[in-house]
């Protein structure tokens, strides 16, 4: 009777035993089949990001636009330098009127210390090489003329000083305003030759001529 007993306490363990695992696997199908639906979602998800950034790695390049200087008529690059501004007094100064000597154009203002410290450079190599060269000096500031006159005045300048409006200066003279004081050299056919940025003494002067 024990026997029988014991028996089916152990038949009816291990019918238990049975209906729990089967419980459980009922219970671990849709979670891993859900596990398998993200992982191949994921999966399909990372090869569209993969797609993605190899599509966003190889940005479409664009051309490169390169200044095209034959489209600045009378500029010094592909035809003489060609420009008629007015000087301290008034007067029309034109480039027509130094053909044939070395116009040497510098770009100034009278609150740029370094441009006031090659200011007697300038009027050195003026005086020194008057019969083959013509410096010029274009301000590069809003400044009334009495003002501009007072500095000419205090530096002895000897060469013309002309103006231009900085709000809307003319296209040869752009650069000059990057940075001050800027010299650029045109050559006695009226063509550009070589440029200067920063001070510069007569000595540096007479290289750019050469």
């Amino acid at each position: 009777m024990h026997n029988k007993n014991n028996l089916k306490k152990t038949l009816k363990m291990k019918y238990t035993i049975k209906k729990i695992q089967q419980l459980l696997f009922l219970a671990i199908i849709p979670i891993t089949t859900a596990c398998s639906d993200n992982s191949s979602q994921s999966q399909k998800l990372g090869k569209e990001k993969s797609q993605g950034v190899e599509k966003v790695s190889s940005p479409k390049t664009e051309p490169v636009v390169e200044a095209n200087h034959a489209e600045s008529t009378g500029d010094g690059f592909d035809s003489p330098l060609v420009f008629s501004l007015n000087d301290l007094d008034g007067k029309e100064v034109k480039a027509d009127d130094f053909k044939g000597k070395w116009l040497v154009i510098n770009y100034w203002a009278t609150w740029c210390a370094p441009c006031r410290d090659e200011m007697p450079e300038l009027v050195k190599f003026q005086q020194e090489n008057a019969d083959k060269v013509q410096v010029l000096g274009i301000a590069y500031e809003d400044a009334n003329i009495e003002k501009l006159k007072s500095f000419a005045q205090d530096f002895n300048v000897n060469y013309p000083l002309l103006t231009i409006d900085v709000y809307n200066p003319p296209g040869f003279a752009e650069e000059g305003g990057l940075g001050l004081p800027t010299t650029i050299v045109y050559n006695p056919e009226g063509m550009r030759h070589k440029k200067h940025m920063g001070p510069i003494d007569s000595a540096g002067l007479l290289e750019m001529i050469q």
